[in-house]
């Protein structure tokens, strides 16, 4: 980035591919994203049928009638190392007609023909399960799998939100340039590499002195230079941020605009994650009430 570089009159426009990439680009939106994702694995793999929402369903009203057991057999899942058994039952209610339906439970099967008392939802005759038992393989148990996919989903938020900030800066921020004047370990790592913390200090347009922070664990690009440019809000100048570490890899061209550098991912690919988020949640709910 040159040193010398001048920005043109706030309020400029932002072209699209840099809010984009500022939105979605940065590492914290795409780590979330990616963390919530495979989180998602998880939930289909232990909550595919539903277990956290079977226990809300039957917080409801509930009736009780007669069922008899049709066939109890050792599924594929075990739940604290004890085997989980399906245990499929036929029952009827008022209106006479005969259903069928199928419970879970961990170290226990139930005799063929055995009656049973099953627990009927009475806004919904069709859901059904043996009293006792649970209605998924996992049931409540499996709660903990949606902890991934809710602190992913934090992360991809908290990086759009960020985002969102960058814009603003991007739309309206001034541009000057700031000292390196110290580093240090925050004691984290990215892929086996340390994250740096750098300080960096600049003077606003009315000669008053700021710093502004940078952290990243390839900090080459934060200190190839003497002088890095950073972006600044006027009204609150101890909101900026160093352009080489935003997500959103702006520079300036010879017109005074910003643009998105040529190099690095294709802006489209910044979609990928959290679209697959997107649509692995939106399978999830159409795969409980479809």
């Amino acid at each position: 980035m040159r040193p010398d570089a001048e920005l043109s009159p706030a309020p400029r426009a932002v072209p699209v591919t840099l809010v984009v990439r500022a939105l979605f680009g940065n590492f914290l939106s795409q780590f979330g994203w990616l963390f919530f994702a495979f989180g998602m694995l998880f939930v289909f793999v232990f909550d595919a049928g539903g277990g956290v929402l079977e226990w809300i369903r039957f917080r409801g009203d509930v009736i009780t009638v007669r069922g008899e057991v049709v066939e109890s057999e050792a599924t594929n899942m075990s739940v604290n190392d004890v085997q989980v058994y399906r245990t499929d039952f036929a029952y009827t209610v008022g209106d006479g007609v005969q259903r069928t339906g199928s419970s879970f439970e961990s170290g226990r099967w139930r005799e063929v023909g055995a009656t049973v008392e099953v627990e009927v939802l009475e806004r919904d005759p069709d859901r059904a399960r043996i009293a006792g038992m649970r209605g998924t393989p996992g049931g409540l148990g499996v709660v903990f799998i949606f902890v991934f996919p809710f602190v992913g989903g934090a992360l991809g938020l908290w990086g759009f939100v960020s985002g969102l900030s960058v814009i603003r800066l991007m739309r309206e921020g001034t541009l000057t340039s700031a000292e390196l004047v110290g580093k240090e370990t925050t004691g984290g790592r990215v892929n086996n590499q340390p994250v740096m913390k750098l300080t960096y200090v600049f003077q606003d347009e009315y000669g008053a002195t700021h710093n502004v922070i940078a952290k990243s664990h390839d900090t080459a690009r934060l200190e190839d230079e003497p002088r890095e440019l950073i972006l600044y809000d006027p009204r609150f100048p101890e909101k900026a941020t160093v352009l080489d570490e935003m997500g959103a890899q702006p520079r300036v061209n010879p017109q005074g605009h910003l643009e998105a550098t040529r190099h690095g991912i294709p802006t489209a690919l910044y979609f990928l994650l959290p679209g697959a988020s997107l649509l692995a949640s939106v399978r999830y709910v159409l795969t409980l009430f479809g």
